[in-house]
């Protein structure tokens, strides 16, 4: 019996380090993935009956360590991921959500002292665990959190969407959240199946109860991709929001303070994207503004947007996700040809022409004006010359 057990958690041992790899790899591919993590949680029947049969295989010991791994990351608690807990509370949530974590914390501590305690206090830890499983609600609590994340039965709002809303599309503390999650049904799941090892009559009772958390958990991590994959699918029309409250907030910072202050925000919110700013002051000399005239900026190309006439300011925001190299002679000749005593369109009609799949913005140098990106330097054109500054990036 012992040896078939030991094949079988051998047999999970590659599985279980694919699942490991990727909490090293971090929340963002952690968060994301659907129906990868279970083998880690099938292995707790079987580890569970081999110590009990005193077994102390290297594959025993691996497993086990994997366990205490996951239950220490879950014990790294950031303030943020605090202040969402604190903000769900808020809500109109079954109480009996908030005595989940600690009632599936203690049964995965109860069911590792089986693991951990010597061979002649196995029997009393076992009992002490089934026990402490049946007083805590047994598998009820995964089932509460089940609903709880995907809005069902007393929930009604799923769980993922307050967070989502709380963190105003913050696709880093979703995808932290998520990632806690299924740290928490990691935990779970694994008390859960070595109860099963301990209770139920047969194998095929064993893997129905698998098949059945192996589908719910596939359902949730499901919802979760499809939350941070909206997330990200908005994060422009989230940014736009964002810096209009900003601006509105801002104080009597100078332009190119400013630049960098919204640039900062916006590479800390939306760090997989590349950014530029601009910031134009309306306000000048009737001289500066008869000369800037009435189109003193224009923008071509797609991936941009713009916050109008906050504190007589005007911002421009452009930015790519997988930025090219820009054409730096070619924009340099066209300026110094074509585009040399040009306005603002004008100069940017100019550059269009010849710059498919750029974004082109051009701004007259008779107005006050601010930038700051966070491109790569050979993807990222800003220069100043005889009427406009130019700046340019790929889409």
């Amino acid at each position: 019996m012992s040896s078939s057990l030991e094949k079988v958690v051998a047999q999970k041992k590659e599985a279980i380090e694919a699942v490991m790899d990727m909490f090293e790899k971090g929340a963002e591919v952690l968060a994301s993935t659907v129906g990868e993590l279970f083998p880690l949680c099938e292995a707790a029947a079987p580890v569970l009956k081999l110590a009990l049969d005193n077994v102390h295989s290297k594959e025993v010991y691996y497993v086990k360590e994997q366990f205490l791994t996951v239950r220490n990351k879950l014990d790294v608690l950031s303030s943020q991921l605090e202040d969402i807990d604190g903000e769900i509370k808020k809500g109109k949530l079954d109480s009996q959500y908030f005595s989940v974590e600690e009632n599936i914390r203690n049964q995965f501590r109860k069911y590792m002292d089986i693991l951990e305690a010597k061979h002649q206090f196995k029997e009393v830890k076992t009992r002490l665990f089934l026990e402490h499983f049946a007083k805590t609600g047994g598998e009820k609590n995964l089932f509460v959190l089940y609903d709880a994340l995907m809005g069902i039965n007393s929930f009604g709002e799923p769980i993922l969407e307050v967070v989502e809303r709380y963190v105003v599309r913050n696709r880093r503390l979703l995808e932290d959240f998520c990632v806690r999650m299924k740290e928490l049904f990691c935990l779970g799941l694994i008390a859960l199946l070595g109860h099963c090892a301990l209770t139920l009559q047969s194998p095929e009772e064993e893997q129905e109860k698998i098949q059945e958390w192996s589908q719910k958990i596939e359902e949730v991590e499901s919802r979760m991709k499809t939350t941070i994959q909206s997330c990200v699918a908005s994060f422009a029309e989230q940014a736009e929001l964002d810096l209009q409250r900003i601006l509105q907030e801002q104080g009597e910072e100078t332009l190119q303070d400013t630049s960098q202050q919204i640039l900062e925000f916006l590479v800390k919110k939306y760090d997989w994207v590349c950014w530029s700013v601009r910031l134009i002051n309306h306000s000048g000399s009737t001289y500066r503004n008869l000369r800037a005239g009435k189109h003193f900026y224009h923008v071509a190309g797609r991936n941009w947007f713009e916050v109008l006439q906050v504190n007589n300011i005007d911002l421009v925001v452009s930015y790519s996700t997988h930025p090219q190299p820009v054409p730096r002679d070619c924009i340099q000749q066209l300026m110094e040809g074509q585009g040399k005593r040009g306005n603002a369109p004008e100069v940017v009609e100019v550059l269009e022409k010849q710059l498919c799949g750029f974004v082109v913005h051009a701004v007259s140098r008779h107005k006050e004006f601010a930038a700051a990106w966070s491109f790569p330097e050979d993807c990222h054109y800003w220069e100043r010359h005889k009427n406009v500054a130019v700046c340019v990036h790929s889409e």
